[in-house]
């Protein structure tokens, strides 16, 4: 159902963009000295996944790039796509794997960097759960989002049958059923459940060998014409990111918190935490990953498992993908 809904969607985006023409976002250029204005499209709330870029808002590193940077909370309804093919924002985020799909419709886009190396993505059980990986979970219930990628890719991987229950934004069942599985980030839902005083593990699905980037996307004609700006974003950003790795997190969690002030103070610390041990957004150094880069070797394993999966048509290279528009800040 969620992807019929998110085929829907695309034609009838691209039903309106062939009607309305194409919407570039406005003309980014310096003028007198002026802050280039730039909106980033968030994938959710603020949060603490989202912590190197209110670092570098928090911190000036986007006005000492020249930017007045904007960051527009997500949600169930913040239609990030639509808003970056209309020129509504200049970037938004989303999982690598969505992006070489919008590119395998035919959508103009192009990531720019990647702001986890890793996805944080699991799947949540109780810790006295028998099942000791996912390759234990076949005739399971799974609460988990319809459509997504990684549930075709680890039922092909391990030759299992998940029952998907659709996700509803809640742990009520969780907490009431000790038979129960959930779709989880590890950077947020088992601080709630263990806050309610219970225990759980966690299987991250990227252990399954899909793994996708959680990356950072714009418009590839506006990228192509703005090169400079896309840098000054992109290295503002990845600075952004490592100060708030390796110093105090302090002043993203502030401005997140005024953003957002359902965030409580704990939460952003255990998410700040996950996000450093798990090395989510730093990558591991010793394999050549680095805060904000896209590597695209491990974009094209990924776009052949979305062919394998036949969710893109079988072809070559990398939908929505040109190596030659990702910034200097983001190259490997």
């Amino acid at each position: 159902m969620k992807a019929l809904l998110t085929n829907l969607f695309l034609f009838l985006l691209l039903l309106g963009l062939a009607g309305c023409g194409r919407s570039k976002p406005e003309q980014a250029d310096t003028t007198n000295g002026e802050l280039i204005p730039v909106t980033l499209q968030t994938d959710w709330f603020a949060q603490a996944e989202h912590g190197g870029f209110y670092q570098a808002l928090a911190k000036g590193y986007y006005r000492e790039a020249g930017l007045d940077v904007t960051l527009l909370q997500g949600g169930p309804n913040s239609m990030s796509l639509n808003k970056v093919l209309t020129g509504k924002a200049q970037f938004a985020m989303n999982k690598a794997d969505a992006v070489i799909d919008f590119g395998a419709q035919g959508l103009d886009v192009q990531p720019v960097m990647a702001h986890f190396q890793h996805d944080p993505q699991a799947l949540m059980l109780h810790a006295d759960d028998p099942a000791q990986s996912i390759s234990d979970l076949d005739g399971r219930s799974v609460m988990a989002i319809p459509g997504h990628t990684w549930i075709k890719y680890v039922e092909a991987q391990y030759g299992i049958d998940l029952k998907i229950v659709p996700h509803t934004f809640s742990l009520e069942r969780f907490l009431s059923d000790p038979q129960f599985i959930q779709q989880c980030m590890v950077t947020n839902e088992p601080f709630y459940v263990r806050q309610a005083g219970q225990q759980v593990k966690t299987f991250p699905t990227a252990t399954s060998g899909f793994d996708p980037y959680h990356v950072v996307y714009g418009q590839a004609e506006w990228i192509r014409e703005h090169p400079d700006v896309v840098e000054r974003f992109v290295a503002a950003s990845v600075r952004g990111w490592k100060d708030y790795l390796e110093n105090d997190p302090s002043p993203a969690f502030d401005l997140i918190q005024q953003r957002n002030q359902q965030m409580s103070r704990a939460l952003l610390a255990y998410g700040h935490d996950r996000i450093v041990r798990e090395l989510l957004t730093s990558g591991h150094a010793d394999q050549g990953e680095a805060v904000g880069q896209l590597d695209p070797r491990r974009l094209q394993q990924l776009a052949d498992q979305l062919r394998k999966l036949g969710i893109i048509p079988k072809g070559e290279g990398i939908p929505g993908f040109d190596p030659e528009l990702v910034p200097a800040s983001a190259r490997q």
